[in-house]
């Protein structure tokens, strides 16, 4: 169909709706419903000849994108949030094993495990943490152990000080090897303000953290 006679089809489907040119889609639509209704054949008193008309003007319309509904202003897509990938500093590190003498442990004994006296394999500092938003992940490159363990943590990721804190968390595990362990929101809330979950995962290797990367 050449663009003239697309123009003219569009102006007799309008006119067959009983609207002219300025027609805005919510006009057609409603056009087409009140005839719809009145002129359906199963209606009393429906005229089938001015109903089958309307309907091939409205499909018309309707082809040719006439009909749609419009669109109200986008909405803002919400930023991505960012993946960051921190290794921790020497210093950092150091700080965490001071954190795990013995007498320096917190129980937390109303959300974990009790701890029992460690041995020193049963002891985990993280080398590397991953922000994903307010979603902490630390990464521990030695694998836990049955029964009790302790893993020292830097606090204070998402904290505008730049002063170190930590915290010793012990938990039991009933076998050991690879895994992650879900800090209790009881104690994420007090011990890392501002993070809505806090994950530990035990021996991790660098595969671990190109995966952290790649996934969403």
């Amino acid at each position: 169909m050449e663009p003239v006679d697309k123009i003219q089809a569009r102006e007799e489907a309008l006119q067959a709706l009983g609207l002219d040119q300025s027609a805005s889609s919510l006009e057609i639509r409603n056009a087409w419903r009140e005839i719809a209704f009145h002129a359906h054949p199963d209606h009393t008193g429906g005229e089938c000849k001015q109903f089958s008309r309307a309907k091939a003007a409205y499909d018309l319309l309707r082809k040719e994108g006439l009909t749609g509904k419009p669109q109200g202003p986008a909405r803002p897509r919400r930023p991505k949030l960012k993946k960051r990938l921190i290794e921790l500093a020497d210093d950092a590190v150091a700080m965490c094993r001071g954190l795990l003498d013995p007498d320096r442990a917190l129980p937390h004994h109303e959300d974990m495990a009790q701890p029992q006296p460690a041995a020193r394999d049963c002891d985990h500092v993280p080398t590397a943490v991953g922000c994903h938003g307010r979603h902490l992940t630390f990464f521990v490159e030695t694998p836990v152990r049955e029964g009790a363990n302790r893993v020292a943590l830097p606090t204070s990721i998402l904290s505008s000080c730049h002063k170190f804190e930590g915290e010793v968390l012990s938990f039991q595990v009933k076998s050991g090897g690879a895994g992650e362990v879900i800090v209790p929101d009881s104690i994420r809330s007090r011990k890392f303000p501002g993070a809505r979950s806090v994950t530990i995962r035990f021996e991790t290797d660098q595969t671990a953290l190109d995966e952290f990367w790649q996934t969403s």
